[in-house]
């Protein structure tokens, strides 16, 4: 028994000191508060009795959670952890007032006081990815009463992975802070962050009605380009202000919201002042100058430094990109003013507001002088006056200055207005001057208009006689050629017919000698040979009436009856014809004539006289295109050749030459009536007009010339 005694000893004074917990004692609560950063106790894992408040955690990992979660590497990569702090408060401060805890946090979290559970903000999981962290800001909790006023707090915390932290608004992203405070301290502290929201909504709404105001004079006036890039800067600053308040009132609880937007809130605020900068260019009428370039390069930089550098980032792109932009603006505004711009002094004059607000903004910020100046309590309403001062007095003066011009604008033209009103006035009555000299004017011009419409339509009439006179000079032309060349043709069955008549006189009187002398024999020879002369005479004497009924055909007027005609037997008799009509008036032409037609093709349904006619001036144009080439060159045989075939049901006919061309210059007037290449005297120039009206339009065909100058010339006629 004795032995045993000493070891129970032992082991209780061993167990004694293992449950000895350290215990951060609350004794006073200064005017802030006090932040419980110290004495916290760390453990990664997930255990139901690590909230019991009788646990030991002597053994856990000491911790400060206030510190910013980017340097707390083991909680963020742990999962699900816990977090455990003995609290001991003086009794006689629990007797007083009402002990609260204020709580901040970037993670996900189970707030556990004494066992028992208190708040629970977030969503924690075993699963990391449906982790969900909240952003609670400043959530109070008050502490219950108890007689010894000792209590323990432990949190079950978690992070959500994979969430780019940046630090909104400068502020860092701590793991889980607490502050102990009372709650009518806690009173002084929503009322001084009241009267910063209101700072903060003050600033976003002032922007928004800019930023509206601006975008309609932009709209109802475009020429001023200014009021477009005022007016998105002011929509920008209004979002980076919107998103500060939304967040420093606690209306922003999602932490991956908070961070994505934090992201765009920070590169907002540079943004903004470049189109602020571009604005006062544009109002300028300046040129984009290499100090502007400089500029937008240094917010670009100050970018980078923000994405690389995390505790500073925030201050470097805020504070760095209004310092550049605003000294851009200064010295563009000094440059305005010394040219004399109009307004020029009123943005002059902003610039100094503005850069005086900041600086005083900044020098509260960053120096414990201006601290000493101003009670404590007070400074952050200071601090945001300045703010607010400085970061208005450039959009403000710059929406003075637009306003001023487009007063200015807007007085200039109802100046120019009143003017215009009066040189109507005085236009007006030059007017109606001019009207009744107008109408005197008229009424002699409508006197000459009559005569001269009367000697134009007798113009007119003389101009209708003298194309048909010149049709008909063209018919006779062609009916000219013709006869030429019919006389030639009955030429040959007239001398027939005269000699067989003279022979067969002489055999007539032979054959009454024999009749007379009894000779019948020779009788009967005389009188077969008799009826071979009639016979070689009533043959050629035909022959001649068929040319005559020919041409008596082609000299009267076409009916424009239409029958069936054998198209190669009309081409070849008018192209004997045309060649017979050259020859008697150039006995000297030769020509080779060379035909190609088609014994297969259908007889086609034409007006044989109208289609002759177009036949005889298409030959007549080849004849006369070889005889000029043939009077140019020596060594040349000309050619005419006329071909008839079936091409996909119409009959084609071509009458090709290799004669002197038609150049390309001419080519699509030839068949404008009165064109003719032909000397003067020489033609009408309604031939291929004629032509052409004759195959388009009274036979429904088609005619094209295909030429090149100096080869030949290829007219194409398809019925």
């Amino acid at each position: 028994m004795r032995r045993i005694i000493p070891y129970m000893l032992i082991c209780w004074l061993t167990i004694s000191a293992g449950q000895a917990q350290p215990v951060l004692r609350i004794d006073s609560l200064p005017p802030q508060g006090i932040l419980l950063n110290q004495g916290w106790k760390w453990q990664a894992g997930d255990n139901p009795d690590w909230a019991r408040p009788d646990f030991d955690d002597s053994a856990w990992e000491t911790i400060d959670p206030a510190k910013d979660i980017i340097e707390l590497p083991q909680v963020r990569k742990a999962g699900i952890g816990w977090l455990r702090l003995h609290i001991k408060a003086d009794s006689l401060l629990i007797q007083q007032e009402t002990l609260t805890l204020v709580v901040r946090q970037t993670a996900a979290s189970e707030l556990y006081i004494n066992g028992c559970l208190g708040k629970r903000y977030g969503k924690l999981s075993p699963t990391p990815n449906q982790v969900k962290a909240s952003h609670a800001y400043f959530q109070q909790i008050s502490l219950p009463g108890t007689r010894e006023s000792a209590y323990v707090l432990a949190v079950r915390i978690a992070c959500q992975p994979n969430l780019p932290y940046n630090r909104f608004a400068n502020a860092p992203n701590q793991l889980y802070v607490v502050s102990a405070t009372t709650v009518s301290r806690l009173y002084r502290y929503f009322l001084y962050r009241n009267i910063t929201n209101i700072y903060v909504y003050s600033k976003a709404g002032v922007f928004l009605i800019l930023a509206l105001l601006h975008f309609f004079l932009f709209i109802y006036y475009p020429r001023q380009r200014a009021n477009l890039f005022f007016a998105i800067s002011s929509l920008v600053f209004f979002q980076h202000w919107l998103g500060l308040g939304l967040w420093s009132n606690g209306l922003l609880t999602d932490t991956a919201t908070i961070t994505y937007f934090g992201l765009v809130r920070a590169l907002l605020y540079p943004v903004g002042y470049v189109f602020l900068v571009t604005a006062l260019y544009t109002a300028y009428a300046f040129p984009r100058s290499v100090y502007y370039r400089v500029s937008l390069v240094a917010c670009g930089l100050l970018a980078v430094i923000y994405w690389v550098d995390y505790q500073n980032g925030v201050l470097w792109i805020e504070i760095g990109s209004t310092i550049v932009m605003t000294t851009e603006a200064l010295r563009v505004t000094v440059v305005a003013v010394r040219q004399k711009h109009r307004g020029a002094t009123i943005l002059l004059v902003g610039m100094v507001c503005s850069l005086t607000g900041l600086s005083l903004r900044y020098l509260s910020m960053f120096t414990p002088i201006f601290a000493t100046l101003v009670p404590f309590s007070t400074t952050d309403i200071y601090s945001n006056t300045f703010e607010t001062f400085g970061t208005l007095c450039i959009p403000l003066s710059l929406s003075v200055y637009l306003a001023t011009e487009f007063a200015f604008t807007s007085k200039s033209l109802a100046a120019q207005l009143a003017a215009v009103k009066q040189l109507s006035a005085q236009t007006l009555a030059q007017e109606q001057e001019k009207q009744l000299m107008l109408t005197q004017q008229n009424e002699t011009l409508e006197q000459k208009v009559t005569e001269r419409t009367a000697q134009l339509q007798h113009s007119l009439d003389t101009l209708k006689t003298t194309q048909a006179q010149l049709i008909q000079k063209e018919k006779m032309a062609s009916l000219g050629e013709l006869t030429a060349g019919i006389a030639h043709e009955i030429q040959n069955p007239l001398n027939f017919v005269n000699n067989f008549a003279e022979v067969s006189v002489e055999m007539a009187d032979e054959l009454q000698q024999s009749l007379q002398k009894g000779e019948v024999t020779n009788a009967a020879d005389l009188s077969t040979e008799l009826r071979e002369n009639m016979t070689y005479i009533v043959e050629n004497g035909q022959r001649a009436a068929a040319i005559v009924r020919s041409m008596l055909e082609h000299s009267r007027s076409s009916t424009g009856e239409r029958r069936p005609t054998n198209l190669n037997e009309l081409a070849d008799e008018y192209l004997k014809l045309a060649y017979h009509g050259m020859r008697a008036k150039d006995p000297d032409f030769q020509v080779q004539l060379c035909t190609q037609f088609d014994e297969e093709i259908q007889p086609v349904i034409v007006a044989p006289q109208d289609m002759g006619r177009v036949l005889l001036n298409l030959y007549n144009n080849a004849f006369y295109a070889v005889r000029q080439k043939q009077s140019q060159q020596v060594d040349y045989q000309p050619q005419v050749m006329v071909c008839t075939q079936q091409v996909n049901g119409h009959v084609e006919l071509r009458v090709k030459d290799n004669g002197v061309g038609i150049p390309d210059s001419i080519r699509g007037k030839v068949f404008q009536p009165f064109f003719t290449t032909k000397p003067t005297g020489q033609g009408t120039g309604l031939g291929l007009s004629l032509s052409y009206d004759i195959v388009t339009k009274g036979h429904g065909g088609e005619m094209i010339i295909e030429s090149q100058e100096g080869q030949g010339t290829t007219c194409v006629v398809t019925i």
